[in-house]
Order: structure tokens, then sequence, then C-alpha cells
């Protein structure tokens, strides 16, 4: 048999190969960088209460309603724009600062400008700037009842009940307080003197909410009592104070991108030169013959250093009994004690000893299994010198 003679394939031959995928790739890639850009760079995240928002914890169903009643809502994400909307208007503040962005003495700024405030669930710096007598009491679970008003705040008294979440604590006579729960935690206080309002709850504000209770009620009254409303819910941009942030790429070095791109041909370079690039499957023949004995030996000592003796040895009596069957020109249909006998009459030994050797023997240790492997090829052996092709005793 003449082997082919193996070629190892050029880079210019691999690339004219894989020129089809390359392009494919390259597409691929420049589909999903437009699909990226025309998307705006990902999916918009809902933020809680957020004006346009139909989803569960969003605020427009809230919004829809405040606007059938003549109330124009102006929804803003920062301080500028906040401020912007205020200037000038007899407008009501909503402001929902759920991660604290806001500056308290900003917060203190915009709300000097409205004609009415409402701070839904404000943090413990926005308390102590804007209302020094009231203090965060805690709050109550996601299902508590709800609790009747139990003041002459007029939103209040028209909700008549409410659910309480975060719950605050009076301590000076300028406050008061609604919806009580305990005999000192409120779920809302209303600043005498400030038309400025306190809400613990913004679940009560949101769509799978707003029609709980006097949920409805208590917020069209507390949003709906100008002809204006500034929806505010600080972001990001508020906590660098009014700057607008740097972009990755003003905050990326001017060396990196150069130094990456360097960096990533020389990589390829080295793939390219140093790389070992395989030829094509070749048929070589061996100039050694292994004998029948050596292979069946070694396999068995593989299988003795696991310890999974007997089944090493079947593994040898399957292989030896197939070759037997077709020495002795058996049918496929025989079986291993037919094959036995058969391979007995040939070599003149007695069947118990044949059906010892391939079926019966269990090897109680190594040395016992080499032996057994031993007599296995031993009997293939003779069994070969007493047969011609045709499986027939030779004469």
């Amino acid at each position: 048999m003449t082997a082919t003679p193996a070629t190892t394939p050029t880079v210019r031959t691999g690339l004219r190969r894989s020129a089809f995928w390359i392009v494919c790739g390259i597409g691929a890639l420049l589909i999903a960088v437009l699909v990226i850009a025309l998307s705006g760079g990902g999916s918009r995240t809902t933020q809680r209460l957020q004006a346009d928002s139909a989803a569960p914890t969003g605020a427009q169903a809230l919004v829809n309603v405040l606007g059938d009643h003549g109330v124009r809502v102006t929804a803003v994400d920062n301080r500028a724009d906040a401020a912007r909307a205020l200037a000038g208007s007899d407008a009501t503040l909503l402001v929902y600062d759920a991660s604290g962005f806001l500056d308290p003495e900003a917060l203190a700024d915009l709300r000097a400008s409205a004609a009415r405030t409402v701070l839904v669930e404000p943090g413990f710096l926005d308390l102590r700037t804007i209302a020094p007598g009231v203090l965060a009491g805690g709050t109550e679970a996601d299902d508590a009842a709800p609790v009747d008003a139990k003041c002459d705040v007029p939103a209040a008294v028209n909700a008549q009940s409410s659910e309480p979440f975060a719950t605050y604590r009076i301590t000076n006579a300028a406050a008061t307080g609604c919806f009580p729960v305990g005999d000192d935690r409120f779920g809302l206080v209303a600043l005498s003197g400030s038309a400025t309002t306190i809400v613990g709850n913004a679940g009560a504000f949101t769509n799978e909410r707003i029609l709980h209770g006097g949920n409805a009620a208590l917020a069209l009254n507390l949003l709906g009592g100008t002809d204006t409303l500034v929806w505010y819910l600080p972001s990001i941009a508020d906590a660098a104070g009014g700057d607008e942030l740097p972009s990755l790429g003003e905050l990326t070095p001017d060396w990196l991108v150069p130094v990456t791109t360097l960096l990533a041909l020389t990589a390829i370079g080295a793939m390219v030169w140093r790389g070992r690039r395989f030829g094509p499957v070749v048929v070589e023949q061996l100039p050694v013959t292994v004998p029948a004995r050596e292979t069946m030996e070694g396999r068995a000592r593989i299988y003795a250093r696991s310890g999974a003796r007997l089944r090493a040895l079947d593994a040898l009596r399957i292989g030896t009994a197939g070759r037997l069957a077709r020495m002795l020109g058996m049918p496929q249909a025989a079986t291993v004690w037919q094959i036995a006998d058969q391979a007995a009459s040939v070599v003149g030994e007695h069947p118990t000893e044949v059906r010892r050797v391939l079926i019966d023997a269990v090897p109680g240790g190594d040395a016992e299994l080499m032996a057994l492997s031993g007599s296995l090829a031993d009997l293939e052996r003779r069994v070969f010198t007493a047969t011609d092709e045709t499986g027939r005793m030779k004469k």
C-alpha cells in the first residue's frame, strides 16, 4: 500500500479555505454593533415610580389620571431640569430619591422654589435637613393592613385609609402625623407652615397598588392641587453635583488603545508564526508487528493495575471466543460453550479444561490473571495450528 504524501498547508491556503467563515463572522459582528447602536446600547431599565412606565412599579396610571384632571406633569431626572421646570410657576414638586443621589441642601433649594412639596420615602439626611423634628420610625411589612387617617390633613381625610410602609416619629409640634402605627409612629407627616408632606409608602403611587384602599384619593389630593406637577426622580447625574459625568472615552488613558492593539497584533503574529499546522491524515505501514500474545498480556496488566481482574479476563475471553469461532468456521449464532467444545475436540483437550479457561475460571490474583491470559493465547495458537482456512482440521 502506498501512503499519500503529507503536505503542510500554508497560511495563504488556510485563509483561502476559511474565507467564507471569516466574512460571515465579520458580517455578524457588524450587524450586532448596528443593532446595539440603534437600540441605544441596550434595553431600558424601568425605575420605580417612573412617570411613563406601565410596569407594575411604574406610575403611568396616576400620571394619566392627573393629566385628565388638567395637571401638566413634567418628569425630570436631574436637578437642573427640575429647577427650570419650577422656575416662575406655581408648581407641586414630587421627589423620590431611593438611591440618595440628591444632596439635602440641593433638595432644600428646590423645595423653596415649589408651592407644595411631596417627599416620598425620604432618607435620613433629607429628614435632618428638611424636617429636623421628624425621625425615621422603621418600616412595616409589605402586606400590612390599611390604617385610618386619624388626623385633620385634607388629603389624608379624603383618603380615609392607607397602607403604611415607612413610618416616622414626630418630636415637635410643628408637624402633624396621619395613618398612625402604634402610639408614636405615622405613615404620613405634614409639616406645618411649609406645604411639605412626607409620604412613607412609594408603593401607594404605583400602577399595581394605586387602586388599593384610599391610595388613589391620597395621591390625587397631594399632587393635584396645582396646575403643574414636577415629577423628579434624581439620577446619578445629581451625585456629581450637577456637572456632566465624563464619558468612558474621556476616562480611558490615551496609551491604552494603541498598546492593546499592538498586543493583539503581536499575539496573532505569534500564533501564525509558531502555531502548529496539522496536515491531512495519512496511512503509514508500521515497520514492526506486535504479537497477539504481547497485546493480550499488556491489556491484562492494565486491567490488573485497576483491580478489575475478572472484567479484564472477560474482555480477553470475548476476543478469544470470537477469533476461535472464525478459525473453526462456526456461525455467528454459536454459543461460547459450543465454541469451547469444538475447540477442545480440535486440540485434543477435555472440554472441561477448555471451558475452565474460556468460561469458568475466576482469577484470585494478578498471577492467576496472567496465567489465564497466557492459557487463552495458547489455546488460540493451538487451534490456529490445528485448522486450515476453512476451519477444518489439518491432515
